[in-house]
């Protein structure tokens, strides 16, 4: 729902005509999310327990999987063919990313808010060097960062070393296995959010999750940093304008090139509609590793009918393919890697990176040849994570507990339909082969065969998933939080709310929507708290987050505002809680955001910010009004999160806080701020970036 709270005031004439496969609510039969809403909107707590598995592994030989549930704070082992329990092994966080040690003895876990990392034993290896499942033990867990995103793991002379993503640290962190001391870190800007080893484990490529750069200029993206781990030295990869939401990323099998899924928004369009990819483009960055350049972006997207939100990536051995999870439309897209960057490298400098988001569109497709992207829809909601074996593609469905598997089946020659069949009408989500079969309550490992695909002569792609646990019964919260990630709410499936509103909050861009005129653009505002702090929009426009989520389905995603589902994205909106600041020390304000707060409400911030959530919920003139705007006063925003929003004010002008002090002077243009002592700046600085 591109800028949820920020709304284009056109009509969407095209409702009258549109298929009614394009409106709200395309799931497979067998999603949780075609099913009625639970009837009681108010269940305790504790009933709402999902499996909301986030990450998982395949062993080496295919035997087992290894699925991190964030629901239940588990990591758990289950047999691909369905034979065998379930095996559990309790943690005391939530896990977020999976990793295999080189031997493939030992799994490395991070997540948690407050920073884990655990070490995992699975197998033991005998003399002979074969590896054999063992009872699950915990052998070591370590405190690293705030809300870790990914590890990975090198072998060195001394001990295995960890390298880890500190996502609220805004640092890499390298760190000793055997002792889980920390030899060194890097500064990699904000929300690190994947990252992986290249080159003989010589580099190390982090991506961030979202822009941090001031959004009122021409160009901002989100980071990817390319790091030499003999030197130590860091380069900053030159990515594109709007290259955001980079939420996973692979090796190619040679490991020249870092594969990145991202969403290219076009921030210096005005938002007058989505239809065609005008708003955004869905793709695959394609990074040199050791020039750190970026070669290309490969679109995910057909003209008419896009593949909104990707998420995991994975390659096959061979590296003839590339396997991607799109989040947002439940579907594995498959694109013919390696005769993409072939077709990349013989562009003429002028043309690449990035020359045209279309560019591939129209690869030669003689007979022989397959065409540009082979799409295997599921259904089932959130495909995330992705592994490929051979000619199989497994994907994790984070909201209906279950794997997802795709087989490609190929029989040339091929011959190509036009598209590949997909231009502007979706797929309708396939069904069992055999009803009657069982879908299992997660004990075991069952796949049920779905309805093969057929999008070219000479092509098969085989289709199944298996639940890890029973189907989900969804509470109205788990419903909304499902439609605002559901890019099939969009027309054509472009975007979701996410594209702008990851985890509900930032994606730290502005975007010039139609609510207040043209040429002015708004910096994209959190989710956080906006059902208790009206009215919405920078401009006050919508008198309350009600009215914005219910306009937002019609003017962003151009789809119908079905009462059921705007409920639901109220439900989980308005129970969103905040993440503490990584600043606080023991949960609590440190002695210098203690100073801080004094000096917070001696030189008058409080007389806006003010309250338990730091806003009077007025309109003030801020003297940060653009000279497009026809409005002079601006919603005061609550300062809850203010570490996590950067950038800031109504136009994203400044990076940091102390640049809306320093630089823009907000709120102390009369020397309030500059009669302060440096240590009183410091405090205050630190105190705000403590909510």
């Amino acid at each position: 729902m591109r800028n949820l709270l920020f709304l284009v005031a056109v009509p969407a004439l095209w409702l009258a005509t549109a298929s009614a496969a394009l409106g709200q609510g395309v799931a497979s039969p067998y999603s949780a999310k075609s099913q009625p809403f639970a009837e009681d909107r108010d269940e305790p707590e504790d009933a709402e327990r999902y499996l909301a598995p986030s990450d998982f592994l395949l062993d080496a030989p295919g035997d087992h999987f290894y699925v991190a549930s964030e629901g239940f704070s588990q990591l758990r082992r289950v047999r691909v063919d369905g034979t065998g329990e379930t095996e559990i092994l309790d943690l005391s966080f939530k896990p977020f990313k999976l990793r295999f040690f080189p031997d493939q003895t030992r799994v490395a876990i991070v997540g948690g808010i407050d920073g884990k990392l655990a070490i995992v034993e699975v197998a033991k290896k005998s003399e002979s060097g074969e590896t054999t499942p063992c009872e699950m033990r915990l052998i070591a867990e370590y405190s690293v960062g705030r809300s870790p995103a990914d590890v990975a793991i090198k072998a060195a002379p001394d001990g295995e070393l960890l390298y880890v993503a500190d996502r609220f640290g805004g640092r890499l962190v390298e760190m000793s296995a055997a002792s889980g001391e920390i030899s060194r870190t890097w500064d990699v800007g904000v929300e690190p959010f994947c990252l992986d080893l290249f080159l003989g484990d010589s580099k190390i490529v982090v991506a961030n999750r979202i822009a941090h750069r001031p959004a009122n200029k021409a160009f901002s993206c989100a980071d990817v940093y390319v790091v030499d781990l003999e030197s130590g030295e860091t380069k900053l990869v030159e990515l594109r304008n709007a290259d955001n939401l980079l939420q996973d990323l692979t090796p190619t099998p040679d490991g020249r090139y870092a594969l990145i899924s991202c969403v290219r928004g076009n921030t210096l369009h005005t938002a007058s509609g989505v239809s065609g990819g005008w708003l955004n483009a869905n793709g695959v960055l394609c990074v040199d590793v050791e020039k750190a350049e970026l070669v290309e972006f490969f679109v995910l997207d057909n003209a008419r009918l896009a593949a909104g939100n990707p998420w995991g990536v994975a390659c096959s051995e061979d590296g003839e393919r590339l396997a991607v999870a799109i989040a947002g439309t439940d579907e594995i897209i498959y694109l013919p890697l390696k005769r993409l960057i072939q077709t990349a490298s013989e562009r003429p400098d002028w043309a690449r990176p990035g020359y045209s988001p279309v560019a591939y569109s129209d690869l030669p497709a003689e007979d022989g040849e397959l065409p540009f992207r082979l799409r295997a829809l599921f259904g089932l909601k959130g495909l995330r994570q992705i592994v490929v074996r051979g000619n199989d593609a497994y994907a994790l469905s984070y909201f209906d507990d279950a794997i997802c598997k795709a087989s490609l089946k190929l029989n040339p020659p091929f011959k190509r339909f036009f598209d590949g069949g997909y231009e502007g009408i979706p797929e309708d989500p396939p069904k069992k082969l055999d009803e009657t079969e069982d879908e299992g309550d997660g004990s075991a490992l069952c796949f049920v065969a779905l309805e093969p695909k057929r999008p070219t002569d000479g092509v098969l792609i085989e289709r199944s998933f298996a639940r890890l646990a029973p189907k989900p019964v969804l509470t109205t919260r788990r419903r909304g939080e499902i439609v605002f990630h559901d890019a099939t709410a969009c027309l054509e499936h472009w975007m979701s709310c996410v594209s702008c509103h990851p985890d509900a909050r930032s994606d730290g861009l502005n975007w010039d929507l139609l609510n207040d005129g043209s040429g002015n653009s708004k910096s994209s505002k959190s989710m956080l708290l906006a059902h208790e702090t009206p009215p919405c929009l920078v401009s006050g426009i919508r008198s309350d987050a009600e009215v914005a989520v219910r306009a937002g389905f019609v003017h962003i995603l151009e789809t119908t505002a079905e009462e059921e589902n705007a409920l639901a994205v109220d439900e989980y909106l308005s129970t969103l809680k905040p993440v503490p600041s990584p600043r606080l020390v023991d949960g609590e304000l440190s002695e210098s955001a203690r100073r801080g707060k004094g000096v917070f409400e001696r030189i008058g911030c409080s007389s806006c910010h003010n309250g338990e959530l730091y806003t009077d919920m007025r309109l003030h003139r801020t003297g940060s009004q653009d000279y497009n705007d026809n409005v002079d006063k601006f919603d005061v925003p609550t300062l809850i999160e203010a570490w996590r929003t950067p950038p800031y004010m109504n136009n994203g002008a400044y990076s940091t806080i102390r640049d809306v002090l320093e630089v823009g002077r907000h709120g102390v243009k009369d020397g309030r701020y500059e009669r302060l002592e440096k240590q009183e700046q410091d405090d205050l600085i630190e105190f705000v970036l403590s909510l």
